[in-house]
């Protein structure tokens, strides 16, 4: 049985696909890219998993894939090929085998692919989430494209989700994550390929008692912050934050992550690529000394 996955789903295309099945005997699959739902979870017995919601199959029940179309649907493209490859499925066009990501979707199948530790993870369309019937609470639900806190919301129960994705495009990019409780969170900047600073930020309460914000506190003039001795970093910190630097193929870039003393793990939150050297104040000069003494290095060996 192989999969087609393309954005036309007009009755013209579903039936020549369903026409061509009935007339050469072979099973086609043709479906589009918003009800692929991907769950990723490092720590599951099958870490990476894709349903195809319009048919109810899994993605493994597939003996190939054609990733057809994807124009406007890169990232869930992107996404499919690392899967695919990740779990031996064949797929066509092999364009795709090493994408580069542009949205939380392809990263975070990047790096579950490569291993690294992840929260609990569902993630596609909008469409696709509101097919999740069960999950822990609370999560976090953020747009996948998204970033510095916009469309990033926590939720306490499914009708919530619900609520937040129904007034969206069932083409928009969400993950669905479960929330890990900490203290705070973890930026380790990497200049090529090492680190150069890390910076920790607390969890406090917001003066807004906003709950659909409370797993995030970034005020402005970075109040709760604190530079980290590199030295002091927990070993789960280190290890995660530099394999999902190198999963990405990013010589520069910052790792969120968050660490549970309970169970001494370190989940990984994004991997940007931009070091934000004009618009955080934050330890600028920190920031700003690392990034001229990377440029000042041998790019050769990278």
């Amino acid at each position: 049985m192989k999969l087609i996955l393309a954005n036309n789903q007009s009755d013209q295309f579903r039936d020549f696909y369903a026409q061509v099945s009935a007339d050469h005997d072979i099973t086609l699959d043709y479906t589009d890219y918003a009800s692929l739902l991907f769950h990723l979870d490092t720590d599951a017995e099958t870490p990476i998993s894709v349903s195809v919601t319009s048919s109810g199959r899994n993605l493994t029940e597939y003996d190939g894939i054609y990733i057809n179309g994807y124009l406007n649907t890169y990232e869930m493209a992107a996404a499919m090929a690392v899967c695919a490859e990740a779990l031996g499925i064949p797929y066509v066009n092999h364009e795709l085998s090493n994408p580069a990501s542009l949205s939380k979707l392809s990263m975070y199948a990047k790096l579950v692919a490569a291993g690294v530790r992840l929260p609990n993870t569902y993630a596609g369309a909008a469409k696709a989430i509101l097919t999740v019937e069960e999950f822990s609470f609370p999560a976090v639900l953020k747009r996948a494209d998204a970033d510095r806190g916009i469309d990033n919301f926590k939720v306490y129960n499914l009708q919530e989700v619900q609520e937040i994705l129904s007034r969206q495009s069932p083409q928009s990019l969400w993950v669905l994550q479960a929330f890990v409780p900490n203290d705070g969170f973890y930026l380790v900047s990497y200049y090529l390929e090492e680190p150069a600073f890390c910076i920790f930020r607390t969890l406090e309460e917001r003066p807004d008692g906003d709950a659909s914000k409370a797993h995030m506190f970034k005020p402005k003039g970075g109040t709760n912050a604190t530079l980290i001795d590199l030295k002091d970093l927990q070993p789960a910190i280190e290890r995660e934050a530099k394999a999902a630097l190198l999963a990405m193929d990013r010589q520069i870039g910052s790792v969120d992550c968050l660490y549970d003393p309970e169970t001494d793990k370190a989940y990984i939150l994004e991997v940007n690529y931009n070091p934000q050297l004009v618009t955080i104040e934050t330890f600028k000069e920190v920031r700003t000394l690392a990034f001229v003494e990377a440029m000042k290095r041998d790019w050769h060996k990278h």
